[in-house]
């Protein structure tokens, strides 16, 4: 199974260019080990598509007023084609699915690693993780849910954070 995903829009330069080319190979696996747990019907092959919108912060205001209800900036939109209602529909094994979108608001997302005293890459590890989740039918509108989400974006944000992280910023293990 292939994982193909755009990662497309405005990054102002807020973000080096290479921490946003490691996303596809960052993501990718996750969305693929998921998508596989959810749907084990499909088999090795086929092709799974995603994308991953940069956005600034009137343009997520203005998403998050028309979808979610709220006239404000967030840090992540997810825009999915097989879940809702925190429920993802398997589709059927064809030979190629759209998972959908992720709205990413960059502004946001640095502006919330500078608050949490974290570097950028795991921040924007955390968004990627949990916009995909929310992408395959995981949502955080009652206790459970958030707990199983929170759970689930737990046991892949390391692995996210440590693909996006350029290898010298590392922290040192033995240290």
């Amino acid at each position: 199974m292939r994982v193909i995903m755009e990662v497309a829009g405005e990054a102002q330069g807020l973000v080096p260019v290479e921490v946003l080319d490691r996303i596809p190979g960052a993501l990718g696996p996750v969305a693929e080990e998921l998508f596989r747990f959810l749907c084990p019907e499909w088999g090795p092959s086929g092709d799974l598509f995603l994308s991953v919108n940069f956005t600034d912060e009137g343009q997520m205001s203005e998403l998050n007023l028309r979808f979610m209800g709220e006239g404000h900036p967030t840090d992540v939109l997810s825009f999915p084609i097989h879940a809702s209602e925190g429920k993802f529909s398997c589709p059927a094994p064809l030979p190629e699915c759209l998972l959908g979108d992720i709205m990413v608001c960059l502004p946001r997302v640095l502006e919330n690693a500078l608050e949490a005293g974290h570097p950028p890459e795991k921040e924007l590890s955390l968004v990627l993780v949990h916009g995909l989740l929310h992408l395959l039918g995981w949502d955080h509108e009652t206790e459970e849910g958030r707990r199983e989400m929170w759970d689930i974006q737990g046991h892949y944000l390391e692995r996210v954070e440590r693909c996006l992280t350029p290898p010298e910023q590392w922290a040192d293990p033995g240290a």
